[in-house]
């Protein structure tokens, strides 16, 4: 990070320089507010489908990684229902995790994916729920997608059945 060097004279009274200090002060700002917002680097409501639009090497990894699943599961290629793009540190590196569920069965299918913000290499996990006839969950199964780590695994399992709220 580049240090900001300030001379002396920009922290003169008022009244001895009052242009230059308004001029400061008016950078100060703006460049205060470009770091506040430099670390979103995603809005709330930013989903898969628009984020791909925006960086196509992320759209690159979600394709090259899902490319096992789509024959059977072709919704996937299209995103499926999707939640908001969220921003997410493991180890000191950042990813975008994309998830997403299959339309009108949610709870069937579902994936989510974690793509490194810095090679956008991707990990992943597709959980398939079957249900027996009375609709009773009767067995899932979870295809791990690429070679997640044992934390990448961890924080793809948290995703996949997060914890209910009360």
């Amino acid at each position: 990070m580049k240090r900001l060097k300030i001379k002396s004279y920009l922290f003169q009274p008022l009244n001895r320089c009052s242009m230059r200090h308004s001029k400061f002060k008016s950078f100060l700002f703006a460049t205060l507010g470009g770091f506040a917002f430099a670390g979103q680097v995603y809005a709330a409501d930013v989903y898969p489908a628009d984020l791909v639009k925006q960086e196509p090497q992320i759209g690159s990894a979600f394709s090259d990684l899902t490319k096992t699943i789509v024959s059977k599961h072709a919704w996937v290629k299209g995103f499926g229902v999707t939640t908001p793009v969220e921003d997410t540190t493991l180890n000191n590196e950042s990813y975008v995790r994309l998830s997403g569920c299959k339309p009108h069965d949610c709870p069937s299918e579902k994936y989510v994916v974690l793509v490194s913000k810095k090679n956008h290499q991707a990990v992943g996990a597709f959980l398939i729920n079957r249900q027996a006839a009375a609709g009773a969950l009767s067995e899932s199964t979870i295809q791990w997608l690429g070679q997640p780590t044992d934390e990448q695994v961890a924080a793809l399992a948290v995703a996949l059945f997060p914890a209910a709220d009360h």
